[in-house]
């Protein structure tokens, strides 16, 4: 399997704010970790954009079991517009 990576915006309502998604992403689906910006309150929610890099199957699913928890995810793409990219 081939690595790719690509830029994701996470969203986390208050209630997902104390979860530990990205840790679950590199623990659990294997994937590489880039953390670009965040804004985190515990009392408000908020965002991180990170990049993430593994096999596209462990990315999407990583991806689905974050929606799956409650928290919105958008693609950002390495030029705004191709989200996939390949290393």
């Amino acid at each position: 399997m081939e690595n790719e990576t690509i830029r994701v915006q996470l969203n986390f309502p208050l209630e997902q704010v104390k979860k530990p998604i990205i840790w679950h992403f590199a623990h659990d689906y294997g994937l590489m970790f880039s953390i670009r910006r965040a804004n985190i309150d515990v009392h408000a929610g908020g965002f991180t954009a990170l990049e993430l890099t593994g096999p596209r199957e462990k990315i999407e699913a990583a991806l689905q079991w974050a929606r799956d928890e409650g928290v919105e995810v958008s693609a950002i793409g390495f030029d705004g517009t191709d989200e996939w990219v390949v290393r």
